[in-house]
C-alpha cells in the first residue's frame, strides 16, 4: 500500500476501536456507581484518619462518574483493540507469521489484566499509604480531590498494564526476525536509561516510591523479553558447509 493507503488504514481501524469503546461505554457508565466506589477502595483504605474524599466544582461528580466509565469501557475493549491494532500490521507479515494472532489477543489481554491488578493490588495501596500518610499531621489533613485521585490511579493502571504487555511485544518482534536475544542483551544499558525516563514519564507523581514500583517491573520484564526472545524467536537458517568438489578437488 502507498503512505496514504496506510494512513487511511490506520484511521479505519482507530475509527473501529472507538467504536468499540463506545459501545463498552454504555453499561459501563450504568455501573459507574459500583465501578467507582470500586477502584477509589486503595485510595479509601489509606486515607487518615479524619479525611475522606471530596469534590469542589459542581459538575465534578459528574465528569468524574464519566472518566469511571471511559476507563472502564477501554479495559474492556482491550481484546478488540488489540485485535485493530493486529489488522493494522498484518498485511505486513508473510502468512505464517499473522498465525500467532491468536495468542496475540488472548495474551495480550491477558497481561494487561495482570499489570493492571498487580498496580490495584500490590503497587497502589504501599503508594497511597505513604503519600497520603507520610507528610499528615494534626494540623495538615489529606482530602483528596475525587477527579484528581480517579486521574492518577488510571494513569497508574494504564501505566502497569502497558507495561506488562512488553514480554508479548518482544514475542511478537522476535518471531518475525526483528529482534533477538543477542541484540536485547546488547542494549540491556540503554534499555535501563530509557526504562527509567519511561518509569518517570508514566509515573504521575516524583516520589521515589511510585516511581520505583514503576521502574523495576520494566527491567523485569525487559529480561524476562529477552529469555522469550531466545525460547520464541525465528531460528536463524542453518549454513550448510561446501563439500568436497566432485572431481575429489584436484584442478
Amino acid at each position: 500500500m502507498s503512505f496514504l493507503e496506510h494512513l487511511g488504514e490506520l484511521r479505519r481501524r482507530i475509527l473501529w476501536s472507538l467504536l468499540a469503546i463506545l459501545v463498552c461505554f454504555i453499561p459501563a457508565y450504568y455501573f459507574s456507581n459500583q465501578l467507582f466506589d470500586f477502584l477509589m477502595e486503595p485510595i479509601r483504605d489509606n486515607l487518615p484518619q479524619g479525611s475522606t474524599l471530596i469534590f469542589t466544582m459542581p459538575a465534578e461528580g459528574f465528569m468524574t462518574y464519566l472518566k469511571v466509565s471511559i476507563f472502564a469501557a477501554i479495559a474492556a475493549a482491550v481484546p478488540f483493540i488489540l485485535y485493530q491494532a493486529w489488522k493494522f500490521i498484518a498485511p505486513g507479515l508473510y502468512k505464517h507469521e499473522r498465525q500467532i494472532i491468536i495468542p496475540f489477543i488472548f495474551f495480550g489481554t491477558l497481561f494487561f489484566a495482570f499489570g493492571a491488578s498487580f498496580c490495584y493490588y500490590v503497587a497502589a495501596p504501599p503508594a497511597f499509604k505513604f503519600l497520603l500518610n507520610e507528610y499528615s499531621s494534626e494540623y495538615v489533613k489529606a482530602f483528596p480531590s475525587i477527579s484528581q485521585a480517579l486521574s492518577f490511579f488510571m494513569t497508574l493502571i494504564l501505566g502497569f498494564g502497558l507495561i506488562f504487555e512488553f514480554p508479548l511485544v518482544i514475542f511478537v518482534l522476535a518471531r518475525i526476525g526483528i529482534v533477538n536475544s543477542a541484540w536485547l542483551r546488547k542494549q540491556r544499558k540503554y534499555a535501563i536509561l530509557v526504562s527509567a525516563v519511561a518509569a518517570a514519564v508514566l509515573t504521575p507523581t516524583t516520589d521515589a516510591i511510585s516511581f520505583m514500583f514503576m521502574f523495576l517491573p520494566i527491567i523485569v520484564f525487559y529480561e524476562l523479553g529477552i529469555l522469550v526472545a531466545w525460547m520464541f524467536g525465528k531460528k536463524a537458517a542453518p549454513v550448510e558447509e561446501a563439500g568436497p568438489p566432485a572431481d575429489g578437488g584436484v584442478s
